[in-house]
């Protein structure tokens, strides 16, 4: 009987640490997605005619 016990008991804390692991890796990923700066969009194409127009005036 305490034989059944101990064996239900060492197969719970074996579960619950898998499943705190998959929770675990789950939000350190969730973490790194979020974290993640959107790229700089550099200069807009009305800025790089912009500058185009100021060099040829300056011929």
């Amino acid at each position: 009987m305490y034989g059944k016990w101990i064996n239900t008991l060492i197969n719970l804390i074996i579960v619950g640490f898998v499943l705190y692991l998959i929770v675990k890796a789950y939000s350190n990923a969730r973490k790194k997605k979020e974290a993640a700066p959107a790229p700089d969009p550099g200069p807009s194409e009305k800025d790089i005619l912009m500058k185009i127009r100021d060099e040829l005036r300056k011929k």
